[in-house]
């Protein structure tokens, strides 16, 4: 029973590695014709003239979120307690 394990074993690993040797052997492509077109050129960037004008315009100085604070004068002080 073992020595039937063991060959399906080697029959199967026989079998996987064929089948692995046979697809690495044809993804190789052949070099024996000559290619029907050649890459076309690389393309070629100039940087651009001036830069672009912006959508907006900023505006000159920024504006500020909330208002500065005020002077206060202090509160009045509390009234006296009334006489008993």
């Amino acid at each position: 029973m073992v020595s039937q394990r063991f060959s399906l074993t080697l029959f199967c690993l026989l079998a996987i590695l064929i089948t692995v040797a046979k697809g690495n052997n044809n993804r190789k492509l052949s070099t024996s014709y000559p290619p029907q077109y050649s890459p076309p050129p690389p393309p070629i960037y100039s940087p651009p003239v001036a830069p672009p004008t912006p959508v907006y315009r900023p505006p000159a100085t920024p504006t500020p979120v909330y208002k500065p604070p005020v002077a206060v004068p202090p509160p009045p002080p509390p009234p006296p307690p009334p006489p008993p």
